[in-house]
């Protein structure tokens, strides 16, 4: 395998959208995380040139007073400075744009994509995806080209979703095919934020064709600052940053959505009790030990009465398979669980979100080599086409290491 060898197999993989017939396993190893970045990464230039043209008329508005200013009469003329190149200007300069590599092309629309669509917030308001967090959605398919669909959320508004060969999608039946989705399909999206709106997916479940997509509204959502007494909803998003120190759900009540930051460790035990997140009562609790604008989460389904509890996702609505046991072995990527039923196979990738709640462990001690060998672990994800029974997780939640004597 030549770098000249790669590079035209890129190339072919990029017109196309999936990797050639003719790669070998090595070569397909290279390829399909490059072609699944790609993915994402034309998702986000389609983005920039949006939102560029845009801001095309107050850019030329600025410019013509600009121009008005530097007529007036009195204005004092003085040497125009002598500007050094801007990072970008730097990054473009001279040969680059002569690049042929398609790697090198792919990572110049990543730096102009990063720059131009990082998410804000004001200060009551704020955005529900963050750039390079996990998240879990719901909504309902509005449009598909086999790469990217566009999915409708009543409280997110449109998202772009890119798919790639490594996302995995499956259904009632099992594993489906991507090209196979279509408007009017309800998902459970699973994967990492890519840009404002946009997210490359790792994990679809999908559920029957319900022919209506919902109406997508985005609006701007409150950040819950202060707590209030009683407040509880259902959780409609959850996001996970990657360092595994914040986490947030977007909780919609009776009358309003909120976005709510959440402690971890209270997020994973959470996650840990409530394998399927989405759709989920919750009351919101304040802890003294918590900074401010922090809280943590209750489950509220078996509190007894509650308010006017707000519309819960339907009985159809899709969500991933679930799996909790104990680690028995690790080989490379693959963790056997022993579960109530058996021993299951799970599949990590490099998508994959793991909390470690309180296990003790952390992403060091991975790398280093302390393995999750006889913890007990709650594993969300889908059916792997390889075998019915292997599930490739989408999150995995570690927890502290079973009683050798119960097992």
């Amino acid at each position: 395998m030549t770098p000249e060898r790669l590079d035209a197999l890129l190339e072919t993989a990029l017109a196309t959208g999936t990797i050639p017939p003719d790669a070998t396993v090595e070569e397909r190893a290279e390829l399909a995380p490059l072609l699944a970045t790609s993915a994402s990464l034309k998702l986000n230039a389609a983005r920039v040139a949006s939102e560029a043209n845009a801001a095309m008329p107050t850019a030329r508005a600025r410019f013509q007073r600009h121009l008005s200013q530097q007529e007036a009469p009195e204005r004092r003329q003085v040497p125009a400075p002598t500007l050094q190149p801007s990072f970008l200007g730097r990054l473009l300069h001279g040969r680059v744009l002569a690049l042929g590599s398609s790697v090198a092309a792919l990572a110049v629309v990543a730096v102009i994509a990063i720059l131009v669509l990082q998410p804000f917030g004001g200060v009551e308001t704020a955005s529900a995806l963050t750039v390079d967090d996990y998240v879990q959605v719901q909504g309902v398919v509005s449009a598909s080209d086999g790469s990217t669909v566009t999915i409708q959320s009543p409280e997110v508004g449109n998202l772009q979703v890119a798919l790639s060969d490594l996302t995995s999608v499956t259904d009632d039946d099992g594993v489906r095919e991507i090209s196979s989705l279509q408007p009017g399909d309800p998902v459970l999206v699973s994967g990492v934020v890519t840009a404002r709106q946009a997210i490359a997916a790792s994990n679809v479940a999908v559920a029957k064709n319900q022919g209506t997509p919902a109406t997508g509204v985005g609006e701007k959502i409150k950040l819950l600052k202060s707590f209030r007494d009683g407040l509880q909803g259902s959780i409609r998003l959850i996001s996970l940053s990657p360092d595994g120190k914040k986490a947030r759900v977007l909780l919609v009540t009776s009358s309003e959505s909120l976005l709510v930051d959440v402690d971890a460790r209270s997020m994973d035990q959470f996650l840990a009790e409530a394998p399927r997140p989405l759709g989920a009562l919750v009351r919101i609790v304040v802890a003294p030990d918590l900074a401010k604008g922090v809280f943590r989460l209750e489950s509220a389904e078996a509190s007894g009465p509650t308010p006017t509890r707000p519309a819960t996702p339907p009985a159809a609505a899709p969500q991933f398979q679930n799996v909790r046991g104990v680690v028995t072995s690790r080989t490379a990527n693959v963790l056997m669980v022993r579960t109530e039923r058996g021993v299951v196979p799970v599949v990590i990738r490099l998508s994959t979100s793991i909390r470690f709640s309180g296990s003790g462990l952390t992403i060091e001690d991975i790398r280093s080599g302390e393995g999750v060998v006889g913890h007990e672990v709650v594993v969300s994800g889908n059916q792997d086409g390889a075998s019915a029974r292997r599930v490739v997780a989408t999150l995995i939640v570690v927890l502290e290491k079973a009683p050798t004597t119960t097992r």
